[in-house]
This record gives C-alpha cells, sequence and structure tokens, in this order.
C-alpha cells in the first residue's frame, strides 16, 4: 500500500527523493491525509516506512519550517540548473518571473533568483504536506518525530540499504542440520548452496534491470518467507531476526512411491521454511520447486 500511495500521490526521481504532487483535487478529497495516516499505522506495525522523500519534506513535516535543503522538482530543476550555470540572465527572464520574483533580474541577483525558484516549488507542495502532517498525527507519530527528529529521518528519507538482497536472507539463515559428516547433512548442505545460488541469480537481475517477464524477485521470496518484503525497520530486530531453514527427508516414508512433487512451504508466523530432500536432485530441480512455491503457494496456509 504505501508503494502504491508513492506512485500516486508522490513525483520525482527515486534516486533523488520525493515531494508530494501538486494536486489540488487530491487535497480536496483529503487524500495526503489519509496517506499520512497509512504511513503511521505502517511504522507502528515494522513497516514497510515512506523512505523515498526529499530532506526539506520530511524537515516540514516535523517542524513546519521551510528548511535550506535543496529541492529536486522534475520540472524547475533544469531552470535552476541553466540559472546556475548562465553567464546571462535574458534568456531566462520569464520563467524567472512565473515563479514568482520580482526583484532585479540579473547576474549579481542570481542567489536571489534561485532561492525564489526554490522557494516557489516548496510553497506549492505546503498544502499538501501540511494535510499529510495531519494524517501522521496518528499514534502521536508527530510528536515522536519532534521529540527524536534524527532518529526518525531515516524512516522518510531515500536510502539505499531499505532492499532487501541476498546477502541480507542469507546472512539471516538458522538452518537446522543432521549431524555433521552424515549423508543428510551433505544434502542440506547442497540444498543450502542452491538457495544462495537462486537468491544471487535474483540479485544480478535485478541489477541488470532484467526484470521483463519475470515476477521474481528477492524482495518478493522476502514477502512469501516471512510476509514482509523489507528489511526490519529497527537495529535491534534486524540482530534478532533468525529465518530457520528445515529440511524434510521423510516424505516418501509418509507417502511411499507418490508421483506427485512436494514443494518448500513455509510458516510466516515463526520465519520458517521447509524443503523437501527428496525432491531435490539439483539446482534446476530446486529452482523450479521453488519458483512454483512462491508463485502459487502465497497463501497463509501454514502457521
Amino acid at each position: 500500500m504505501v508503494a502504491g500511495i508513492e506512485k500516486r500521490l508522490f513525483e520525482g526521481e527515486s534516486e533523488r527523493g520525493k515531494m508530494p504532487k501538486y494536486s489540488l483535487n487530491d487535497l480536496d478529497d483529503e487524500l495526503f491525509r489519509t496517506a499520512g495516516e497509512v504511513f503511521a499505522v505502517s511504522i507502528a506495525q515494522g513497516g514497510p516506512a515512506p523512505r523515498f522523500m526529499q530532506e526539506w519534506c520530511y524537515d516540514y513535516l516535523f517542524s513546519e519550517n521551510l528548511s535550506s535543503q535543496g529541492v529536486h522538482d522534475s520540472t524547475l530543476s533544469p531552470l535552476i540548473k541553466m540559472i546556475e550555470d548562465a553567464s546571462d540572465m535574458t534568456p531566462h527572464i520569464q520563467a524567472i518571473l512565473d515563479c514568482g520574483y520580482t526583484g532585479k533580474v540579473d547576474m549579481e541577483h542570481k542567489e536571489n533568483i534561485l532561492r525564489a525558484i526554490r522557494l516557489h516549488v516548496k510553497t506549492k507542495r505546503m498544502p499538501m504536506l501540511q494535510q499529510l502532517r495531519e494524517g501522521l498525527k496518528v499514534y502521536d507519530l508527530i510528536k515522536v518525530m519532534q521529540t527524536k527528529p534524527e532518529e526518525c529521518r531515516s524512516l522518510f528519507i531515500f536510502r539505499d540499504d531499505d532492499s532487501v538482497d541476498s546477502h541480507y536472507i542469507m546472512s539471516h539463515l538458522a538452518p537446522e542440520l543432521s549431524v555433521s559428516g552424515s549423508s543428510k547433512q551433505v544434502k542440506e548442505s547442497k540444498i543450502l548452496e542452491h538457495f544462495q545460488d537462486f537468491l544471487l541469480e535474483l540479485d544480478d537481475a535485478q541489477t541488470d534491470g532484467d526484470t521483463a517477464g519475470q515476477a521474481l524477485t528477492v524482495s518478493s521470496d522476502m514477502q512469501w518467507m516471512t510476509r514482509q518484503a523489507h528489511r526490519h525497520l529497527l537495529l535491534e530486530d534486524r540482530q534478532t531476526f533468525k529465518l530457520t531453514v528445515k529440511f524434510d527427508h521423510w516424505c516418501l516414508n509418509a507417502m511411499p512411491n507418490h508421483t506427485l512433487e512436494c514443494y518448500p512451504s513455509v510458516s510466516a508466523c515463526t520465519d520458517t521454511i521447509t524443503f523437501p530432500v527428496a525432491h531435490i536432485k539439483d539446482y534446476e530441480s530446486f529452482k523450479t520447486l521453488l519458483q512454483t512455491a512462491i508463485k502459487y503457494g502465497a497463501g497463509f496456509d501454514r502457521v
């Protein structure tokens, strides 16, 4: 839901941070208030957090003051760049005046012009941010932000460390292995290697941008196993998080001569995944079974 709100009500480049869209219709429908309420509830329940905003947006949310932090706007940032590099303001006079600047347009007043353009971008969106702020009062989140602004900053500002990758999952595995040196333990270790290769393959596909026709990602794998597709918000939760890995060696004993494949299963309440050892012959069979399980086994079936 947070991702849907980001797409619907915010604009900007993901790597530069986003800000609310200037939309009076959405403002009149109080959609930004609803967005704030959703953000507050999501954070209170462990995430995901709305980590996609620009610095100045967060500064306004907790203080109601416009900060001196830079702004990135897809429409006016090119104008800001041209003015910064300009040796003559004449070609940009009309665009500058359209942003509400009323002073003298010349090189001596370049900094004042740039400040006016940035302020124009921010003030247009103040009503949206104010309404968003009202929604964030759920669970007294605004009070928490005012008390601990720097601690809460990472919940709203764009960061690179929010997405789940193969290392995050593998570093939190807690496999229940058989006796060391036994034939069972050898098979279990091989399955763990297959699991790592599978996650790395998904990582590489995302890095290369090759996601067309591929629904599976490391995040979707994480969501299937734990019911959340993001890293844990709190450092304490990250340190205590363990994904238990179990190995089922007995499915053929329970159902002799069965011809249907058994698939990996998860218990999201206990963060546990179980692999059917007898049906995993090599990496390709492992990959096929796991892909099928994730695709068709997303229901909350085992607790």
